[in-house]
């Protein structure tokens, strides 16, 4: 890997408490009995995203946020790109929660839509930017609901860093959810409040969190990071991303058979140049964007 979180396997890489200052205190919700029992990693097969859509669609139409479509699934054509990553939680093979990771690209970011401004300055910075997204966790599992989220966010702080060289995530929230995001993991408003079309004109809040900022969240306790790499590298050398997969949920979806030719082009671009992330973190887009300066600031701050 081109960067690590972690010395080696057997040693630790983190304090053995939260540093002065961290946002989510004495890792309470390792004690969750339901989180206790959930799988978290990558969808790594057909079945596990169609479950991941499928939970997506029914808690958006649940909430108002899009109408509901005669798939069954919640999909855009960011799906499309080899580098958008799924995240789910499992109950014996049964998906409970969800949020996808997309990185950015020529197609841009699905926030854009609305926030086309405020990110272009983060791009002027020459930093690689990624939008978490389509974050549900199944009504059954609500009691949870915090707990599970913050395992799963976390995943993503982690794959995002370790793995495919983000530089600063970016999410929009409903106004009532922001409180949260800025409390428990330290992201910063970048946009104000503004009706976002892809979630039926309901309010969004751009939000940003500068992954310089890890060093003070602490979200892994003592011996849990170790496990959690080792999750993600034994989901990523399963061979993620499958042009097979993309074709099946896009062929029966108008985010696919909708694409313009300028998008089935460049999708079929980053297929046909697609390198694992393992082994190549960077795309051919973000390649000339991505600054190296997470590896001297994870050497000195996070082992």
């Amino acid at each position: 890997m081109s960067m690590s979180l972690a010395k080696g396997r057997g040693e630790k890489a983190v304090p053995s408490r939260p540093a002065h200052g961290s946002r989510v205190k004495a890792f309470w919700f390792e004690r969750d009995t339901t989180a206790n029992r959930l799988d978290f990693g990558l969808a790594t097969h057909r079945r596990s995203l169609d479950q991941a859509f499928r939970l997506q669609h029914d808690q958006y139409v649940a909430q108002g946020y899009m109408d509901l479509h005669p798939s069954g699934w919640r999909l855009s054509v960011h799906n499309a790109l080899p580098s958008t990553r799924v995240f789910v939680a499992l109950d014996d093979h049964r998906v409970v929660a969800t949020v996808a990771v997309i990185i950015d690209s020529r197609l841009g970011l699905p926030m854009a839509e609305i926030y086309a401004d405020e990110l272009l300055e983060f791009r002027g910075l020459r930093r690689r930017l990624a939008e978490v997204s389509g974050l549900a966790v199944h009504p059954q599992y609500q009691k949870s609901g915090l707990a599970i989220l913050l395992r799963l966010i976390r995943m993503v702080l982690l794959y995002s860093i370790e793995m495919a060289a983000v530089g600063d995530l970016c999410i929009a929230v409903n106004p009532h959810h922001e409180s949260f995001y800025r409390k428990a993991f330290g992201f910063e408003p970048i946009g104000g409040l503004k009706q976002y079309g892809k979630v039926n004109g309901a309010p969004a809040l751009a939000l940003r969190l500068d992954l310089d900022l890890l060093r003070t969240l602490f979200l892994f306790s003592p011996g849990a990071l170790e496990p959690a790499i080792a999750r993600l590298e034994a989901d990523m050398a399963q061979g993620l991303s499958r042009f097979e997969d993309v074709k099946y949920f896009l062929s029966r979806h108008e985010a696919g058979t909708e694409m313009s030719p300028v998008e089935r082009a460049y999708m079929e671009s980053c297929w046909n140049s697609f390198v694992p992330v393992e082994s190549h973190p960077l795309d051919v887009d973000a390649r000339d964007g991505v600054t190296d300066a997470f590896e001297p600031y994870l050497k000195h701050h996070m082992v």
